[in-house]
């Protein structure tokens, strides 16, 4: 039967009363999704792009609205920086606040490292149902011709 290995803060491993010395490290990629499934579980608000510069990796790790840094150390630290839209109606500052601490308890929780900042960016706000020009285009075109066609199919009957 197998003993469960405890792992104290120095990193020391402790299994069956033998001891051996290691490091844990946790990607920062771990991390952002982490942030962003946290984000995702919260109604009301969703992850936005954080720009240009990220697309092509300039700068800190970011991914999808999200940025990490890990800061290495006894106990490491981490800051994150998340771009969201809030959906229309809401009260912003509330969900923001929400929102900030949400995400420094599930990192505190998960990785056992330090959250020293979580920096909330709203870059804008959403409604339910958005409107895609196209696909009303698109459904225009098609109510059009099923009245065009009913009409023709009226006109046919009416002329036997």
């Amino acid at each position: 039967m197998e003993q469960a290995q405890e792992v104290d803060r120095k990193n020391t491993v402790v299994s069956g009363g033998s001891r051996f010395e290691g490091s844990i490290h946790i990607s920062e990629e771990v991390i952002v999704e982490l942030t962003k499934k946290t984000i995702q579980g919260i109604p009301n608000i969703q992850t936005a792009t954080t720009g240009i510069a990220s697309k092509f990796g300039i700068g800190r790790k970011s991914s999808e609205g999200v940025r990490v840094t890990v800061e290495d150390g006894e106990v490491p630290s981490i800051s994150v920086e998340a771009y969201v839209l809030v959906k229309y109606g809401q009260r912003i500052p509330d969900l923001a606040w929400d929102v900030q601490e949400k995400i420094k308890a599930n990192l505190e929780r998960y990785t056992g490292y330090t959250v020293n900042s979580v920096n909330i960016n709203v870059q804008g706000i959403y409604v339910d149902e958005p409107v895609v020009l196209a696909e009303s285009e698109d459904a225009e075109d098609a109510q059009e011709n099923e009245i065009e066609s009913a009409d023709a199919d009226e006109e046919k009957k009416a002329g036997e």
